[in-house]
């Protein structure tokens, strides 16, 4: 089944900021095959998800980290050709017909929109914030000590830390007083719309569109495995990682430099490895997960390289699954 070519538009406008994509999801509201589903957070904002077709293969794609913008911008894109919105749609014809008939597919492009206000720019370019201060607003600065950064944890309370002199974009607010990060806490945005919606679709694929800095590194993208790969059945192995290959290879033949292969992190820390395997390995016991990770905040990536490399994470995936 071999899939048509997806059409890249001339002249591109990103939709990053949760204002943008609000009002961007009501505007496709209505499109023929296309269902919207709203998740609340407790700040008010909301979650979207975004479902095309009603074809057999199922493929879920989010975006969880507020600091992580090129995976919103990517969904978003995707999503105007999907619905035919304007000129996206006289471009794409045929590759639309061919994804709407053959699968289902799911976008979320901010699991964490009360993180992403509060972003002090739209995209990170590496051209106005340095890495240092980055990590700051990623997961906040101490209260404790000037330029510190706020412990990684999968979840807080802030009655039972000192308050941090800024809250990390990465963190969704839950309640009062609590934060979890999307990706580690089921009570969260991201899981709760991906629970909700898998319940129905039973999806067969989610990839998870990450980045990082790369910092040190000639490269500028990389795959992780889950972090149970080598516990999980070798069926699920080999399929893991059939699709690593097939993603790296496209990026390759688009001018990447990917790492030589995908990568099950955290090998070498048990209490990482831990907190991510009591959330994902559920999951990736029963579908393909993988995870992208594109240069964030670096001028040797740019921000139409890093939306682009995402999408065509996603349409590697869309052709591996066909």
């Amino acid at each position: 089944m071999k899939a048509p070519a997806y059409a890249w538009p001339d002249c591109v406008e990103y939709c990053v900021w949760p204002d943008a994509v609000e009002a961007l999801v009501a505007d496709l509201e209505g499109t023929p095959g296309l269902r919207v589903d709203e998740f609340p957070q407790y700040n008010g904002r909301s979650v979207y998800a975004l479902t095309f077709g009603r074809g057999e293969k199922r493929l879920f794609i989010s975006r969880p980290h507020a600091h992580e913008p090129a995976g919103a911008a990517a969904c978003m894109e995707l999503a105007k050709a999907l619905a035919g919105w304007r000129d996206y749609g006289v471009r794409n014809a045929a590759w639309r017909a061919w994804v709407l008939a053959h699968f289902s597919i799911t976008l979320v492009p901010d699991a964490n929109p009360g993180g992403s206000v509060r972003a002090p720019v739209e995209f990170w370019d590496g051209t106005e914030i340095a890495n240092e201060q980055f990590f700051l607003w990623m997961f906040g600065e101490s209260g404790e000590e000037k330029g510190t950064r706020f412990p990684r944890v999968d979840a807080w309370d802030m009655r039972e830390v000192v308050a941090p002199a800024l809250i990390g974009i990465a963190y969704e607010q839950l309640e009062e007083f609590l934060y979890v990060e999307p990706n580690r806490d089921y009570r969260s945005t991201f899981f709760r719309s991906f629970f909700a919606l898998d319940e129905a679709a039973a999806y067969d694929v989610w990839l998870d569109l990450h980045q990082t800095e790369f910092l040190n590194s000639d490269r500028n993208t990389a795959l992780f495995l889950p972090t149970c790969q080598d516990e999980l059945s070798l069926a699920m192995q080999t399929e893991h990682l059939s699709l690593t290959e097939v993603i790296m290879a496209r990026w390759r033949q688009a001018g990447a430099r990917p790492r030589e292969r995908a990568e099950i992190p955290y090998r070498n820390n048990d209490v990482q490895r831990n907190l991510l395997n009591a959330v994902w390995r559920p999951i990736s016991e029963r579908m393909v997960h993988i995870v992208t990770e594109v240069q964030n905040n670096n001028p040797a990536t740019p921000v139409e390289d890093q939306v682009r490399l995402q999408i065509l994470a996603v349409l590697a995936t869309l052709e591996w699954m066909a």
